[in-house]
């Protein structure tokens, strides 16, 4: 078959997602193919072939195409209409039916002339019309370019925009040059979409370019997906051989580890292999670690009784576990409370926290914003995010946290719950921030999920056996229910206990074969039985949680969120945008410039077309944020993934069972991880035999880390206290020791924070 060429100008853009659209020609013609930027009103000749197409039926489906500005007067009044501010189709028409052919050059070269001749364009307006048509000369140049380096590679427009922002005309140069070097530079620029630009320009498989990017594209994201701060040097080379299809020789391989090495981008200790900056954070960490361990702490709390006050608001006094983890907490600068749901960890913090002196500052934080209301609501003392406690602020490449070595926490104690959700990167930010003298008491529970990112910090403090630690295990609950009682059970290898005769329970089995079968049944619980039978809102009070973020897997995240969506939400959509107004979200990365946090749950309270802005209403804490309605993070919240509610409780959960959610991820610590989750009721549906197969599934990912080794070895020492810089002062006010500053040019003295919003104008 031979190729066919057809020419017009692009009327309408169909489809347009990661530089692949679909559109129609003036003509009629439908094309599809590769296009970084299609322009409506821009002429193209397209050269491919006639396919037929089930939805948009006869399209030529093209291999290349070239472009030029229109001529016709039609395509240049679209063009102009489609591209620059304040020119509708009626100044459009003026403009043509005034300089014909000429249109573009004109509004481009003499600003000065529309202006005076154009009813409707004043002289300002005129000269940004001029801007706009040649900076869009140029990036349609630079887009031909690009476009030529990119042929039939899938890349999205938003890193394809980033890169032409950074490098401007010279990114085709510098991408030929070395398209691995924007793999570090350019974020969404991953190894694939380099090794492809890179293999179709001649690039040789066996090249120390390519070797080093792939072995360096394994550690991160080994590090990143799995946890990993360091691998084997053999595990190393056998992903690297695989990633490379096993093209290059595995001494090649071994070179391009020697010479990362050599570069100091990597570190081989022991015969693992870490990244630079891994390596450094896990070293800092230990040695901070010690500091705090051997320094004298600024406060000892005094137990006068062993007591706590229940939710009734009734003493009780503490078990004999609890007794003996109070009395470990005062001797220990720093130290682990760890134990299952139940077995009165917050009870033990609270008496502790009650124990230390009017004057010491405690803080309490989390690594999510629900473990952290649910923390104030246990404690009844102020808790906030680790992040939060850390003050971020936005910098030119992302955000840094404003307390660190040289601008510490005023705190002497610092209490972290859910600390098995911490990764290294946001120990090493909390340790940094510590000054010797703070005690650190971390919380959590090892049976749960490990942190998303790279780290094992509470399981490798707690294997080091260099911090002292106590795991609770009774249970102190007179009447704990099936919830407390399945999580130790799943927690010791044993089946759930299921008695669905009892209405006033805690834990339900719903018996379901199929997965459109369980998928209808959630859709029923959640809308319908749940809310009334409890008098709770579907939104607020019900969460759904699946293994499987696939959308091709019938009981994952979003073909669970399409039913509920469709079944919760009758607002009607906005244009093509998955969301509507009134949907669930969920924050999938930290956007600190807004105050939203990875893992921040919301309600969509409108959609502004016009400013293309979505506002959300985040909880815990509340706050409205408006967001970019399409560049956004957001994704649907009806259901999630265990990870992702990881450190969150809900009234009620309900949790889809079945052989087609991946055996890698349904484990036992991911059973227990999701029944934890629900405060008062939790719902199984599916299949009951499928709960002891996935309970006796005890194979966890082993994490390659080295701080429980750091920890142990003595040749590390402890941080040297004059290199944390303690630049607290004791406020005039209120006496206490905390960081100082001048909050009006009327005063002469510095003052902490909490002084100054008390009184303003406090007389000195």
């Amino acid at each position: 078959m031979k190729p066919t060429t057809v020419e017009g100008t692009l009327s309408r853009i169909t489809f347009n997602r990661d530089n692949y659209f679909i559109g129609k020609l003036d003509t009629g013609i439908g094309v599809k193919g590769n296009m970084l930027s299609p322009q409506v009103g821009m002429s193209y000749k397209f050269t491919g072939y006639i396919i037929t197409d089930p939805k948009w039926g006869d399209t030529l489906k093209f291999d290349s195409f070239e472009t030029s500005y229109p001529t016709g007067m039609g395509g240049i009044r679209l063009y102009l209409a489609e591209n620059c501010d304040w020119i509708g189709l009626e100044i459009s028409k003026r403009l043509v039916n005034t300089y014909g052919k000429d249109t573009l050059q004109i509004c481009k070269e003499d600003p000065d002339r529309i202006a005076r001749e154009i009813r409707g364009l004043t002289l300002d307006r005129a000269e940004r019309v001029s801007e706009m048509l040649v900076a869009n000369e140029k990036r349609e140049v630079l887009q031909i370019a690009m476009n030529e380096l990119f042929q039939g590679v899938r890349i999205s427009k938003r890193t394809l925009n980033t890169i032409m922002d950074e490098y401007g005309s010279k990114a085709p140069e510098l991408i030929r040059a070395n398209p691995y070097s924007l793999i570090e530079e350019v974020r969404g620029f991953g190894f694939k979409t380099a090794d492809a630009v890179a293999m179709k320009a001649g690039y040789a498989v066996d090249g120390m370019p390519r070797i080093r990017a792939a072995i360096r594209f394994v550690l991160e994201s080994e590090a990143h997906g799995f946890g990993h701060t360091a691998m084997p040097r053999g595990v190393l080379v056998g992903k690297v051989s695989n990633l490379l299809s096993s093209q290059v020789p595995r001494d090649k391989l071994q070179e391009g580890i020697e010479f990362g090495i050599k570069a100091g981008k990597e570190i081989d200790k022991d015969d693992l292999i870490s990244i630079n900056t891994l390596f450094d954070k896990e070293l800092d960490v230990a040695r901070r670690l010690k500091a705090l361990l051997k320094a004298k702490p600024r406060y000892t709390p005094y137990v006068e009784d062993y007591t706590t006050t229940n939710a009734e608001g009734e003493t009780v006094p503490l078990a004999e576990d609890q007794r003996a983890a109070v009395d470990k907490m005062v001797e220990s600068n720093v130290f682990i409370l760890t134990g299952a749901p139940g077995v009165g960890k917050t009870a033990s913090i609270q008496c502790i926290i009650n124990s230390f002196p009017a004057g010491a500052l405690v803080a309490l934080a989390a690594p999510t914003g629900k473990a952290a209301k649910r923390m104030y609501e246990l404690c009844k003392s102020e808790a906030s995010t680790i992040h939060r406690l850390l003050k971020p602020e936005k910098v030119k490449d992302g955000f840094r946290f404003t307390h660190n070595e040289k601008n510490t926490l005023s705190d002497d104690v610092v209490i972290i719950d859910e600390a098995s959700m911490v990764n290294i990167n946001l120990m090493h930010s909390l340790m940094r921030a510590l000054t010797p003298g703070t005690r650190l008491i971390l919380i959590g529970d090892v049976y749960q999920l490990p942190a998303i990112g790279p780290g094992n910090i509470l399981k490798d403090c707690i294997h080091s056996c260099e911090i002292p630690c106590v795991e609770l295990t009774t249970i102190k609950r007179q009447d704990p229910g099936l919830i407390t009682r399945n999580c130790h059970r799943i927690k010791a290898g044993k089946n759930i206990l299921v008695e669905n005769s009892n209405h006033d329970g805690d834990f339900f089995f719903v018996r379901r074969e199929g997965e459109a079968e369980i998928k209808a049944t959630i859709k029923n619980l959640v809308t319908q039985r749940l809310p009334a039978r409890y008098g709770v809102d579907p939104l607020a009070d019900i969460q759904v949680l699946s293994a499987m973020k696939k959308a091709t897997n019938p009981l994952g995240c979003p073909q669970l969120n399409e039913v509920l969506q469709a079944a919760l939400n009758k607002n009607p959509p906005v244009g093509k945008l998955r969301f509507r107004r009134g949907d669930k979200v969920i924050q999938t990365k930290n956007d600190y410039s807004r105050d939203i946090i990875n893992g921040d749950i919301g309600i969509i309270l409108d959609i502004d077309r016009s400013a293309k802005e979505i506002e959300v209403q985040f909880s815990t804490p509340d706050r409205f944020v408006k967001v970019p309605m399409l560049d956004n993070e957001l994704e649907l919240a009806y259901a999630i993934t265990v990870h992702k509610f990881q450190g969150s409780e809900a009234p009620i959960v309900v949790i889809p069972i079945h052989k087609c959610l991946s055996q890698f991820v349904t484990q036992r610590n991911w059973a227990y991880t999701s029944v934890s989750r629900a405060q008062k009721v939790c719902v199984l549906v599916g299949q009951l035999e499928e709960v002891k197969k996935i309970i006796g599934r005890n194979r966890q990912q082993k994490r390659w880390t080295r701080l429980e080794k750091m920890l142990i070895d003595k040749a590390i020492k402890p941080l040297a206290p004059a290199t944390i810089i303690d630049n607290r002062a004791k406020c005039p006010k209120c006496k206490m020791m905390k960081h100082l500053a001048h909050y009006s040019p009327f005063h002469e003295k510095n003052i902490c924070a909490e002084c100054f919003t008390e009184t303003e104008t406090w007389d000195w």
